[in-house]
């Protein structure tokens, strides 16, 4: 084992080893075992702080594990077999140690996101070369090349070691076996032994990824029922009536308008929320006569617009249209169930959808809305911060990205937060800010005689729209 581990030390500095081990089955296995416990760890340490068991996950390690082992035999004669694969293997486990290290540390030195974001902090004189734009693809595919070429060239040089050919017709080898390796992981149904409480099924692999996209189709392209067909015809007249009621903006103030959506059609708890949250928010701020609500409930289906997508973009559409987009406010409040995608939209009739932050955001800018105030009470709401936080926009959500909320069981009116947040915190004169610290110690206590775990409600306040909203604050206040 440690001779093997010598020699893929110096094949990992491009090295080669004139006189390399000749080891056997027992050292390779010795070695496969040490892998697997360390792609079970670095799984585990990538999973965050509340990693839940996969068992599934060992079932795909042992057999990628194999299955490399079996692709890579065949690239090797047959005597030095066990010490390529060893060596193959001891080299992998370096690697993989190596880049976690750095993965991991840069996470918790420069917690960001983006490439670009971690080169200037490391390097801020790169901002003066003008190529902040192209940063992000190039660092991208630089992460992903590096260690590609790391390992392509460690393993060319365990090849030189232990067979006597020439250069290039061994490295012409080593390239084909990345290659052969790479088809047959991407072949090869995978899912982590630990995954994140946020983790989704259809990320972890093309096959699940496929599947997804293959049922979502059919859903689309099923022939809806009479009921559903009726309900889309409905659609368009409950939009223009609702978007004739919009009052226009007034020249010369900042006027608020605001959109609530009641995503879930089995439960009107979340109906209720939307109509309790209207009413908090008509005594703080300005929205009366400038409110639209889009409801997935089957008592109002004659009445209200549906809350799908579509009918979201069209809203927002409405609002913008109405609306000053560089003077006034849109407030956006939507109450669902949610998941790691978004938040649930769930039509009368069964089928459901997600909207997700991304979309939101993408809606938003594409209207021009710029000044927003976005409030999600939905398990999981923190995905929503995000992709909408910045300096024109508030956000708060009922729960973290890795979190449920809680308070939507049928006979409610309102949720968690929606109580705390609206029925207990906002009162004229009462800012977001305050109101929303005051709900979060109201859930925290809810919570701990609940013995629940804690949702962990978000809030990002964008300083130029607070700043806009204390005014109407104030005013609301005085009246």
């Amino acid at each position: 084992m440690w001779s093997v581990l010598k020699f893929a030390a110096r094949a990992a500095i491009w090295r080669t080893t004139s006189d390399p081990p000749l080891v056997g089955l027992q050292v390779l296995v010795g070695w496969t075992l040490v892998l697997a416990a360390v792609r079970v760890a670095i799984q585990y340490l990538d999973a965050g702080p509340s990693p839940a068991f996969t068992p599934y996950g060992l079932n795909a390690l042992v057999a990628w594990l194999v299955i490399a082992l079996a692709v890579a035999a065949f690239f090797v004669r047959p005597a030095a077999r066990g010490t390529f694969l060893s060596a193959m293997v001891a080299l992998s486990v370096l690697t993989e140690v190596v880049l976690s290290a750095l993965r991991l540390g840069s996470t918790v030195v420069l917690p960001s996101s983006s490439p670009a974001a971690v080169a200037l902090s490391v390097f801020p004189w790169l901002s003066t070369l003008g190529l902040t734009p192209w940063l992000d693809p190039v660092l991208s595919v630089s992460f992903f090349l590096a260690p590609v070429v790391s390992w392509i060239g460690g393993m060319f040089a365990i090849m030189r070691s232990l067979e006597a050919e020439p250069r290039w017709r061994l490295l012409g080898r080593v390239i084909a076996l990345w290659v052969a390796l790479f088809i047959a992981k991407s072949l090869v149904p995978h899912t982590p032994v630990f995954v994140a409480a946020d983790f989704e099924a259809r990320n972890a692999n093309w096959w699940e990824y496929a599947h997804a996209e293959i049922q979502a189709r059919r859903e689309r392209n099923a022939d809806p029922d009479i009921g559903t067909v009726r309900l889309q015809n409905l659609q368009p007249a409950l939009l223009q009536a609702a978007f004739a009621r919009l009052a226009r903006q007034r020249k010369g103030s900042t006027d608020v308008y605001a959109i609530g959506i009641a995503g879930w059609s089995e439960q009107d708890v979340f109906v209720k929320e939307v109509d309790g949250a209207f009413a908090a928010l008509e005594r703080s701020l300005p929205i009366k006569d400038r409110a639209l609500r889009l409801v997935n409930n089957p008592a109002t289906v004659e009445t209200l617009p549906l809350a799908s997508r579509r009918n979201f973009a069209a809203a927002v559409h409405a609002a913008a249209e109405a609306m000053d987009k560089n003077e006034d406010i849109l407030l956006l409040f939507m109450t669902s169930h949610g998941n790691t995608g978004g938040i649930a939209l769930q039509l009368p009739g069964g089928r459901s959808t997600v909207l997700s932050g991304q979309e939101v955001r993408t809606t938003l800018d594409g209207e021009g809305i710029r000044n927003r105030i976005v409030i999600v009470s939905a398990c999981y709401g923190g995905v929503f911060v995000e992709p909408l936080a910045n300096d024109d926009t508030i956000v708060l959500t009922a729960a973290d990205a890795r979190s449920t909320s809680f308070g939507c069981a049928a006979g409610r009116d309102w949720t968690y937060f929606g109580d705390a947040l609206f029925k207990q915190s906002l009162q004229p004169g009462t800012d977001f800010r305050r109101a929303f610290d005051h709900a979060r110690v109201l859930i925290r206590g809810w919570e701990m005689m609940d013995r629940v775990p804690p949702s962990n409600p978000q809030g990002h306040f964008g300083p130029a729209v607070v700043k806009k909203l204390d005014p109407l604050f104030q005013a609301m206040a005085g009246q």
